[in-house]
């Protein structure tokens, strides 16, 4: 074993969005033997720099749902599969007109409408402790277009499930797009192609690491295409039944020592 993807909220994150300390030794001692733990995340590349700030995960993080992979120390990135910014914007006004919250991710910021942020998201504690990243505006689709930006890539947020279906069906008749979710409340958008999976491979070949010879662990749907990618998968306790059934292995939770148990788990393929 050479390579090991960790997703990180319900995964290396447990509900507190702490790492526990049983997961900060067993990615010690799996870097001490050699083995990268890379962070596969659907976060931007600040947000999950913060989160594993102080462990022995890997230089390079996956980040914004598969669509970067940065280098934690100079914070540049090696490689991007984004959408374009004319693309982006077309998906935020498709998504708007169909009533649905929306979000626009770049490397290192989320871009999100002000009105939004004040009306639903301003009391939730996970963004105000992003609030550093944050970048609002008013009219997120003409700011997109203005600035010219890529886009890696933009989570289209209901409470709603009609509506995300409804929305995600309608945003579909959009060439070069792709899509997965992180959680009921949500589906993410990206350039088609994209993905955890694909950075996993990517990254992989880089480095001149076998697939037979790399790992991922994860919970949710946006997981699933990097378990399919990787030698070996590894579901969570608390994962969705779809990522159960794609794993190798089912290890704890979150709350308990899932991490370390897995990368045991992992470990020992080696022998």
């Amino acid at each position: 074993m050479k390579l090991i993807a960790v997703d990180l909220d319900g995964t290396l994150l447990n509900h507190s969005k702490e790492v526990l300390e049983s997961s900060r030794q067993a990615i010690a001692a799996a870097a001490a033997a050699g083995v990268q733990v890379v962070v596969a995340s659907g976060r931007s590349f600040p947000e999950a720099q913060r989160f594993v700030a102080g462990t022995a995960c890997s230089e390079h993080v996956i980040c914004a749902g598969g669509a970067a992979i940065v280098n934690r120390t100079s914070g540049v990135s090696r490689h991007t599969w984004y959408l374009d910014c004319q693309t982006a914007a077309r998906v935020l006004r498709q998504g708007a007109a169909c009533g649905m919250a929306a979000f626009a991710y770049t490397a290192n910021q989320i871009w999100m409408e002000e009105a939004d942020y004040n009306a639903i998201f301003s009391n939730m504690p996970g963004f105000r402790a992003q609030r550093d990243i944050l970048h609002l505006c008013d009219g997120l689709p003409e700011a997109i277009a203005a600035h010219g930006m890529d886009v890696a890539k933009i989570m289209c947020w209901s409470l709603d499930q009609d509506r995300q279906r409804q929305t995600r069906a309608r945003l579909s008749a959009i060439p070069g797009l792709s899509f997965t979710s992180s959680g009921p409340d949500n589906f993410e958008v990206l350039a088609a192609g994209a993905g955890k999976g694909m950075a996993l491979r990517w990254l992989a070949q880089a480095l001149g690491i076998p697939r037979e010879e790399t790992a991922a662990i994860g919970d949710a749907e946006n997981d699933l295409d990097m378990l399919a990618e990787a030698g070996y998968a590894v579901a969570m306790g608390n994962a969705a039944a779809c990522v159960k059934a794609q794993a190798d292995f089912v290890t704890g939770d979150c709350e308990s020592d899932g991490i370390a148990r897995a990368l045991t788990w992992l470990m020992e393929r080696n022998m």
